[in-house]
């Protein structure tokens, strides 16, 4: 028996060689196989591990950058307040003196620029910090995950973000000379008289935008002739995340997020202004009236309504300024407001919750953040 078993095991020898190799390679197969999906699930739940962890970093960088634009921006509106107060003018123009033109002249170019100004100013806050506080929290980023060779000290991360506090300083003041020069030159068009349709207001603001960006140091482009110091910053890192941050506030994409805030910013104040051409339309006197009563849409030929210049300047100026009462005279010595109140609206909380709001704003942040925490 044992003879005729090994005479069968010897005639099929390359069947049971060839099969246990075919098992064997099968057998590796499956644990190579294995191996090798677990690896890959490791792999992809560390990714995602590490992809939940950079979006929470990322979301709560969010939430610090949009605190501190809000938080900021306060500090540009009493800025720009203090710059071109028109306090004096106004308390000169109650008096009903002899120089009222003259006065009214100035008070034109000093509330159409103290409104532009706080457009510009508020647009160029947000995108510089949005760029400053996203290139940080990439950094810190990477600090996290390689916690060995940490490269951003609290140090580093406080001198670095206090660059915008050139901006508060100097860098307003030279945007605030800029804009008036330009303010005043296509305010030289509009006289006094002058009747303006709410179309016509909207061509206006659009002109001082225009001639702005034909300025050598257009804004929108030049941000940061405006917002960080010129003499840039020593050290390697802290060095380094200064060129970075200027290269992304020169870049394309931030001058053109720059301008859409800007033109989003000049429609809401076209919004604010309808609200007082539908009064006009309505022949409201009353300074009690709320905006809650008006109803814009439902008046089909407020573009049919005229304002003069004259009328306009004091609720341009109420937009940004503190109830001051009425005027006591316009130009050509009736009444300066003519019925029109001279409510306050916290003008640059509105125009940076607008800003918040810009998916190309958030779009900035997040390519910020992306680059530099890789």
């Amino acid at each position: 028996m044992w003879s005729a078993m090994k005479d069968f095991l010897y005639r099929h020898r390359r069947k049971f060689l060839t099969t246990g190799i075919v098992l064997g390679s099968g057998i590796f197969i499956i644990k190579l196989i294995q191996y090798k999906l677990r690896e890959f699930q490791e792999r992809q739940a560390k990714e995602i591990s590490e992809r939940f962890k950079r979006m929470q970093h990322f979301e709560s960088t969010e939430r610090t950058c949009n605190q501190t634009i809000f938080g900021l921006s306060s500090t540009v509106s009493e800025k720009v307040l203090r710059n071109l107060n028109t306090t004096a003018i106004l308390e000169k123009l109650r008096s009903n003196p002899d120089n009222k033109f003259e006065l009214w002249e100035e008070l034109k170019i000093l509330a159409f620029t103290k409104i532009v100004t706080m457009v510009y100013a508020s647009s160029m806050l947000a995108v510089t910090l949005k760029t400053q506080i996203h290139l940080l929290g990439g950094y810190l980023y990477k600090d996290t995950v390689d916690q060995d060779d940490k490269k951003v000290s609290t140090d580093i991360q406080s001198t670095y973000l206090s660059m915008i506090q050139y901006f508060m300083g100097n860098g307003m003041d030279k945007l605030i000379d800029l804009i008036r020069k330009n303010v005043s030159i296509v305010m030289q068009r509009y006289s006094l008289k002058q009747q303006l349709t709410l179309a016509d207001a909207e061509t206006l603001f659009w002109s001082i935008q225009m001639t702005l960006n034909n300025d050598e140091f257009n804004p929108t482009k030049c941000i940061t002739k405006f917002t960080l110091p010129q003499d840039g910053l020593r050290g390697d890192i802290i060095g380094k995340m200064y060129d970075e941050t200027l290269d992304v506030l020169e870049s394309a994409e931030a001058a053109d997020v720059c301008l859409s805030n800007v033109t989003n910013g000049f429609s809401l104040i076209v919004d604010k202004l309808a609200e007082y051409y539908a009064e006009a339309e309505q022949g409201q006197t009353s300074a009690s009236t709320t905006k809650s009563s008006l109803n814009v849409d439902n008046l089909s030929n407020i573009n049919h309504i005229k304002i003069s210049v004259a009328k306009l300047i004091p609720i341009v100026n109420g937009l940004t300024s503190k109830p001051l009462g009425s005027l006591s005279t316009s130009p050509n010595g009736s009444n300066g407001m003519n019925g029109f109140d001279h409510r306050h609206i916290d003008m640059i909380s509105s125009l940076v919750s607008r800003f918040m709001q810009s998916e190309k704003l958030k779009t900035l942040g997040v390519n910020v953040y992306e680059t530099f925490c890789q």
